[in-house]
């Protein structure tokens, strides 16, 4: 007996029902095992639209990680599309903490936003312009040197004019702020010089800020000039000369000795100090060397005194010797000769010898 061919269709139907359902079970789970559903968080980049030129933001953020669910594959094109949040700041006012709540868009078919309202914190500032001054440091200048402030000052192109910064940003932080240059080249004499191309810098309450890397603004803080040339002069300095050292006694020796000489070691010093004050200094001081009841020779250690204390002396100290012989003895009648206290000046040049006579 003869089959048709439909009828075979159905021959043991329910074997090949359970074979096709068995088939189709193992391509889905093949085909799941290699993209497989999943739930990610995306960093997506955050859009600013309609912000009033008069406002800037502060610390806004840059990104937001929106979570999303999807096969694995549709999430990966999500990730590297230009997908992101936008937030419009159509009626933005200044505030110091605010909140927005951004939509995310999924661009991407298959992908599901699973939160549709993403906050986002930032303040909002008003936006002033101002003009600074600025101010020329110069921390490594020698001690005694210092600077003649009207000729020490920032150019901006024409050497005679005074330059000033520009600064345009957040109000609060644009008027606290204080700009300068530091010129910290070495200057050990007094002169003039000019140096190009020194860069701004800026201080907000006495501590230093860098505007592009501490302040994250939307629009960034705008500097102009970023570079100034400056004009830098000094006067004063310091200077180191010998002096002598100035001798003083007080007293009488004991009856029948006379002072046979008096002797500085050493009796010229070193001072060192202000170029204004060592110039007047013509000697150095010492406390006095007491004669009183002297009957023997002695050596005396004196410390000096420049008269400033920005003017100091090297040595510190000198030795004061005192040689003393006896002239008489006092149970003799006294002599008539008066005893004379010899004058003791320091070291220097011999007169000239007088020149031979002619004739």
């Amino acid at each position: 007996m003869r089959t048709s061919p439909l009828s075979r269709l159905f021959v043991n139907w329910r074997l090949k029902l359970l074979a096709l359902v068995l088939t189709v079970g193992l391509l889905a789970a093949v085909s799941f095992s290699e993209n497989p559903p999943v739930f990610e968080t995306i960093s997506v980049r955050v859009q600013y639209v309609h912000r009033p030129d008069d406002l800037v933001l502060i610390s806004p953020p840059t990104s937001v990680d929106v979570p999303v669910a999807g096969l694995k594959d549709d999430v990966e094109r999500y990730r590297q599309t230009a997908a992101g949040v936008t937030i419009d700041l159509s009626k933005a006012r200044p505030g110091p903490s605010q909140t927005y709540w951004a939509a995310p868009r999924a661009d991407v078919q298959g992908v599901t936003v699973r939160q549709t309202a993403i906050p986002v914190h930032f303040g909002i500032e008003p936006l002033v312009t101002r003009e600074l001054g600025i101010e020329v440091r110069t921390p490594n200048k020698s001690p005694g040197l210092s600077v003649v402030a009207s000729k020490t000052y920032a150019t901006c192109g024409n050497p005679l004019d005074v330059c000033q910064v520009t600064v345009a940003g957040p109000g609060n932080v644009v008027n606290a702020l204080k700009a300068y240059v530091n010129y910290d080249v070495s200057i050990t004499s007094a002169d003039s010089r000019t140096s190009p191309d020194e860069p701004i810098l800026f201080e907000e309450g006495g501590r230093p800020i860098d505007l592009r890397r501490d302040l994250r603004t939307i629009p960034a803080v705008a500097v102009t000039p970023l570079t100034v040339t400056v004009n830098v002069t000094t006067q004063g300095g310091v200077q180191a000369k010998m002096v002598p050292v100035s001798l003083r006694v007080s007293g009488t020796q004991a009856c029948g000795y006379q002072i046979s000489s008096v002797e500085v070691q050493p009796a010229l010093v070193s001072v060192s100090g202000p170029i204004d004050a060592v110039s007047k200094l013509t000697a150095v001081s010492m406390d006095p060397v007491s004669l009183t009841g002297l009957a023997s020779s002695q050596s005396f250690v004196r410390p000096v005194s420049t008269g400033s204390d920005q003017v100091s002396a090297s040595p510190s100290a000198v030795t004061v010797r005192v040689a003393l012989a006896q002239a008489f003895s006092c149970a003799a009648p006294t002599p008539t000769a008066a005893l004379l206290v010899p004058t003791v000046s320091p070291p220097g040049p011999s007169p000239p010898a007088p020149s031979p006579s002619t004739g």
